[in-house]
């Protein structure tokens, strides 16, 4: 923690004199509508509005959830209704800043003061996080303030992608701190309080959004089960937003019009990526947008600058990535142009408070600490697709598949790029049907040999990592076999998780369900690392899940089954046990000759590793050079998912350029909770409660 005169001086521009306390106008009471009323009647809020809104839930449009601060610094004086709807959809977007009102026990930083951390104190900062990511994912912005305020003392904090960085408890009944905050807060510009001034609310009928309109009237850029109302509903009358999006290599602006997001990530801190169906006013066209905050490493090329060297080598299946860029500071103007580079650009600063890491790690082993800067990174992208998991056929699905495979197969071959972070969220269906590979930001360029060579790193999405990186079995980088073999765990989960491979509610479902369980999310932790992968390795060498019996009794039609148990043949021979030779025995001719055999099958397959050739050939076989006498592919056999009921308000389908990142974020719906593993950082188990959602400075 910093004390309130550092964090004052780190993050307040104003230098007024602390503002001295009336001891008669403290509320006697601790709960959020007495200190609405003492903030009020002090008077230091004059160009916004402090609301007790604990009982008012203001609505989570990403996730169709409600929820709200106890207390909020709202941009809007709205007269709170509780069953009013433009409150509560508009709540979470109004809010400048909040607060918790709790008791002492609920302090979320015990562990700053030395004493021990508790489920109360988790509790906090999962609910600060939880509040943290709402705001943020209904509005526009690039940190936030918040506080904490108890019946003696307060904490004040700052959140950005980077962490969190919060001050000292201090005794705000008697040292007049709050209320200086929030004086200072008061006199903020919006920059200075954490909104993206890239980014304008027009009004419906303004000149932006009546060409937009215009332009999606006559567009047929979506797919076929996206509607045009998810980029601007229907007859909608309230704001929409102008998006300043600006390219890093053409040193130009792009004007794009969006409502809100149709895809968001669990977590706050971290990537945080939001994603925008959106129209291009200069472009013309309706556009998909990738909002995130990238990691700012001299090791890692932006996503913008890997889609720009994709596209220069000709790599096939790709989103249409044309614009884009890290986002400059300063990119408010309606229409900005400009001939040179745009710097500074949004950033993270809590890093930069991380002192004694090593001792930071050790303090709580349930927070998981950010170490890596932050920069705002926005992309604009043609195509726009849709999820993977909403394949009209398993032929479909498979053929998906193969373009992503051709798509990394290239990168890797030509364009000397490997992508690090294959998974069932990073290959979407394009309105042709064909699949596409997006989500390069993990990537490595394989001319960058300190990056190519670091070891023992789980990049990627926990449920679809090789069982070799999970394992830890040996000390060794991240390397295409990985990649590869990622494509077969994407193939099995989406047959056994979007197929009805057994009768519903039979035991042989039960049974599935449970070896997805053991496969996709096992995760746990040893000496400071988690790891996984047994039951993954088990399944490729078929001696555990999902094996050869299950397959032909389950699995239809015959291509699927066939190419299925093909793909994990190519990597079983990696994962079979080596045969143990006891030396003491007098004839060791019968081991030897298995020890042997085993070592030229396992030589083989590695051989046939090293390019993407061969495992390309194996999806291509069994999607378009199969025998067309012998096997048939079904033509109504499309996704139906076997293990979550649909919601009743679902969100608008999946689009390019997203997925679950790096963070703990849920890659799939139910079954698993997944993680998202992020590169060179420490890692939570998978389906971990919020007490990780928060990094504590």
């Amino acid at each position: 923690p910093l004390s309130v005169a550092e964090w004052t001086k780190e993050f307040l521009p104003s230098r007024e004199t602390p503002i001295k306390l009336d001891p008669d106008a403290l509320p006697d009471s601790h709960d959020a509508l007495a200190f609405e009323d003492y903030i009020t009647r002090s008077g230091v809020c004059a160009t916004v509005f402090p609301r007790a809104t604990l009982g008012v839930h203001g609505k989570d449009h990403t996730t169709n959830t409600f929820l709200s601060a106890d207390f909020s610094i709202l941009s809007k004086n709205f007269v709170f209704d509780h069953d009013s709807r433009v409150v509560r959809d508009e709540l979470l977007g109004c809010t400048l800043a909040f607060g918790d009102i709790v008791p002492e026990k609920y302090d979320p930083c015990p562990f700053a003061d030395g004493k021990p951390d508790t489920e109360d104190a988790a509790y906090t900062r999962g609910r600060l996080g939880a509040i943290m990511r709402a705001v943020a994912v209904n509005s526009h912005r690039t940190f936030c303030f918040a506080f904490v305020v108890m019946p003696e003392f307060a904490r004040l904090l700052r959140f950005d992608h980077a962490g969190i960085v919060y001050t000292e408890l201090f005794p705000w009944r008697t040292s007049g701190d709050l209320l200086h905050f929030l004086k200072a807060f008061d006199c903020m510009s919006p920059a200075q309080r954490g909104c993206d001034t890239s980014v304008s609310a027009i009004a419906a009928d303004s000149e932006e959004a009546v060409q937009a309109k215009e332009i999606l009237a006559g567009s047929d850029a979506l797919p076929d089960d996206v509607p045009k109302t998810s980029v601007i509903p229907s007859g909608h009358d309230g704001m929409l937003f102008l998006i300043n999006v600006y390219d890093d290599e053409q040193q130009t602006y792009h004007r794009v019009v969006v409502h809100r997001p149709i895809h968001s990530v669990e977590f706050y801190v971290g990537r945080s990526m939001l994603g925008f169906y959106g129209v291009d006013l200069d472009e013309k066209i309706v556009v998909y947008v990738k909002d995130a905050w990238r990691i700012a490493s001299p090791t890692a090329a932006p996503e913008a600058a890997t889609y720009r060297r994709l596209n220069g080598h000709h790599v096939p299946y790709l989103p249409g990535f044309y614009f884009g860029g890290d986002v400059p500071e300063e990119s408010a103007a309606p229409h900005a142009s400009s001939g040179s580079p745009a710097t500074p650009v949004h950033s993270s600063c809590s890093e930069r408070f991380l002192k004694d890491r090593e001792a930071r790690l050790l303090r709580s082993p349930g927070i998981n600490n950010g170490l890596h800067a932050h920069v705002h990174h926005r992309l604009l992208f043609k195509k726009i697709g849709r999820p993977l998991k909403s394949f009209g056929s398993t032929l479909q699905l498979c053929t998906s598949l193969m373009h992503g495979l051709q798509s990394h197969g290239a990168a890797y071959e030509i364009a000397r790029i490997l992508h690090r972070d294959i998974s069932g969220g990073n290959i979407l269906i394009d309105k042709n049907g064909d699949g596409m590979l997006i989500d390069w930001d993990m990537c490595v360029w394989l001319e960058n040999k300190e990056e190519v060579e670091k070891v023992d790193q789980k990049i990627g999405t926990w449920a679809f990592i090789s069982a070799a990186l999970l394992t830890s079995h040996e000390t060794r980088p991240h390397l295409l076999r990985d990649d590869l073999e990622s494509f077969v765990h994407i193939l099995f989960y989406h047959v056994f998780r979007y197929r009805p491979t057994a009768p519903a509610g039979s035991s042989k479902q039960k049974q599935i369900y449970a070896s997805m369980k053991r496969v996709f999310d096992t995760a746990f932790y040893t000496g400071g690392d988690m790891r996984g992968g047994h039951d993954k390795a088990c399944y490729l060498y078929d001696a555990l899940h999902f094996e050869s019996s299950l397959l032909r009794e389950c699995v239809r039609p015959e291509p699927l089954r066939r190419l299925m148990t093909t793909a994990r043949n190519v990597f079983s021979p990696l994962y079979v046990p080596k045969p143990y030779v006891e030396e003491e025995d007098e004839d060791l001719s019968d081991e030897l000759e298995k020890l042997e055999d085993w070592q030229k099958e396992h030589d083989k397959a590695l051989g046939r590793l090293e390019t993407p050739e061969y495992f390309i050939s194996v999806f291509r076989k069994w999607t378009q050079e199969y025998d067309r006498q012998r096997y048939q592919w079904a033509s109504g056999d499309g996704a139906v998912d076997q293990y979550h009921r649909p919601d009743p308000d679902p969100i608008t389908p999946s689009h390019s350029g997203h997925s679950h990142k790096r963070s703990i974020d849920a890659v799939e719906d139910e079954p698993q909770p997944a993680v998202k593993a992020r590169r060179g950082a420490s890692h939570t188990s998978a389906g971990q409660s919020s007490r990780a959602s928060v990094r504590l400075r």
